[in-house]
């Protein structure tokens, strides 16, 4: 497949994912996704990873489901990148954690699990005796 095939269809995918936007999906609507998806192959992993930065449930779903059977490449450090963003919505960051556990990460390490939190949504606010509460914005 060329660079033009290719472009063709990950055009393709994006706007069938789009048509999926908004839809109140059956587990068997995911299931027939993610078969269309894993089909494409390994050129699409960016367009999954993509989706991750909606709020839309149904996008969401398909792309959780089809990465937790994605084999190659990795998805694996993608996602952890993508855990840092602070565009990524809490929702989707639990998606990716679960995935991440279900490929056999230990999503309670703080290595990972810190890398979901935005620390610049606290404030420290400094209490009598150096303790302090911690306080979200």
């Amino acid at each position: 497949m060329d660079s033009a095939e290719r472009s063709d269809s990950e055009g393709d995918i994006r706007v069938w994912l789009e048509g999926l936007r908004g839809r109140d999906l059956t587990e068997e609507d995911v299931t027939r996704a993610v078969q269309r998806l894993l089909a494409e192959g390994p050129t699409i992993m960016p367009l999954l990873l993509e989706q991750f930065t909606t709020e839309d449930e149904a996008l969401l779903a398909v792309a959780t489901k089809t990465l937790m059977v994605w084999e190659t490449p990795d998805p694996v450090k993608p996602l952890l990148d993508l855990l840092k963003s602070p565009e990524i919505s809490d929702l989707a960051k639990a998606l990716i954690l679960n995935i991440l556990e279900h490929r056999g990460l230990d999503v309670n390490d703080p290595a990972v699990f810190g890398l979901a939190i935005n620390l610049e949504d606290f404030v420290v606010e400094p209490g009598r005796g150096g303790n302090g509460t911690v306080q979200e914005l």
